[in-house]
C-alpha cells in the first residue's frame, strides 16, 4: 500500500472514531434536549460543518496524484485538529 493510501486510510479511520463520538454526543443531547442552549446548537452545527469539510478534503486527497497528495496533507490535518477542538469544546459545555 502506498504512503498516500495508508495516510488516507488512517485519517478515515480516525474520522470514523470521532464521528462515533459525535453520534454519542448527539444521543446524549436528545435525552436532555430541553436544556439545550443556543451555544450547544451552534457548536453542533460547527462540528457537522467541519466533519463534512474533512470528508471532502479526504476525498480530494484520495483523488490527488502521487505527486500532489502530500501538499493536501496540511489541509486535512488542519480540519482534523479543528474538528477535534470543537468536539472537546462541546464536551466542556
Amino acid at each position: 500500500m502506498s504512503k498516500r493510501k495508508e495516510y488516507e486510510q488512517q485519517m478515515r479511520d480516525r474520522l470514523h472514531v470521532l464521528e462515533r463520538e459525535v453520534d454519542r454526543l448527539k444521543s446524549e443531547i436528545k435525552t436532555v434536549e430541553e436544556e439545550l442552549t443556543t451555544e450547544h446548537e451552534t457548536r453542533l452545527q460547527k462540528i457537522d460543518e467541519l466533519s463534512r469539510t474533512l470528508k471532502e478534503k479526504l476525498d480530494e486527497l484520495a483523488a490527488a496524484g502521487e505527486q500532489s497528495w502530500e501538499h493536501m496533507q496540511s489541509g486535512v490535518e488542519h480540519y482534523w485538529e479543528a474538528l477535534g477542538n470543537e468536539v472537546k469544546a462541546f464536551n466542556k459545555l
